[in-house]
């Protein structure tokens, strides 16, 4: 989001937390896919560090238990006392992404120190994640899926893929099949610069009110500038605003 402004419970509605719900709203099919995985396999989309880094002593402890995982992919660390900054945010194995501002935190650390106002919930990205979000401005699940669009939060570190899953969500009918799925893979290097691609996967299945075609806006992190954008083999235009590129049928802006 523009304006990544966190909400903590208790706080009055403002346009703080209304930013941070918006958040939440867009990362709805990412949230909805791990609820769907949830119902299958008993592990829910909000957990335990030690349900995804069992071998990691620090996660089974008091050091990481005011810290959880929202799937598989976002680490959260709450502020649960009156500071404005928070100390022993534990980081498990693998690269870190500090959502709000990018900077990168290698696993298996404790960070002490972490600035967290009230406009900033300490929030962290596992480095290879692809996460699928309604575009800004969706606030619920409706307006979501009228957009026509679906957004793509990269994080190229490697090979990495996410299979999304939709359906009307306000029916049992999946539970006869009405749902669709579509996978997206990353390739990418595992360390310093290279070609990074994306592929789109088709959308397969069918339920009522599936969007009969949609476009995509993918927000792909890197610490540079990118030489080229090609869609489908054919280079795209760069433009110098966000405004422009929303604007554009197709483009990059960096």
């Amino acid at each position: 989001a523009k304006d990544k402004q966190p909400y903590r419970y208790g706080e009055p509605y403002t346009s703080i937390n209304r930013s941070y719900l918006e958040l939440h709203e867009r990362l709805l099919p990412y949230l909805y896919t791990h609820t769907l995985n949830g119902s299958r396999t008993g592990l829910g989309p909000t957990r335990p560090l030690y349900a995804n880094y069992p071998k990691d002593s620090a996660t089974w402890g008091d050091t990481a238990k005011y810290e959880f995982l929202a799937g598989d992919d976002f680490l959260v660390a709450p502020v649960y006392s009156d500071t404005t900054v928070r100390d022993g945010i534990y980081l498990p194995e693998g690269t870190w992404v500090d959502y709000w501002t990018g900077r990168l935190y290698s696993g298996k650390q404790t960070v002490n120190g972490y600035k967290a106002p009230l406009d900033r919930l300490p929030l962290f990205v596992r480095a290879g994640a692809v996460v699928p979000m309604f575009p800004e401005g969706s606030l619920d699940w409706q307006a979501g899926k009228d957009s026509g669009r679906l957004d793509l939060d990269v994080y190229p570190s490697g090979t990495s893929t996410f299979t999304n899953y939709e359906d009307d969500g306000r029916s049992q009918a999946w539970k006869s099949g009405a749902s669709a799925s579509q996978r997206f893979d990353v390739a990418a290097p595992a360390t310093g610069k290279g070609p990074v691609t994306v592929t789109l996967g088709s959308v397969n299945g069918s339920y009522a009110g599936k969007p009969a075609s949609r476009g995509y806006g993918l927000a792909v992190h890197t610490n540079t500038a990118p030489s080229a954008v090609a869609v489908d083999g054919a280079e795209v235009g760069g433009v110098t605003s966000t405004s422009a590129l929303d604007a554009a049928t197709s483009g990059w802006f960096y």
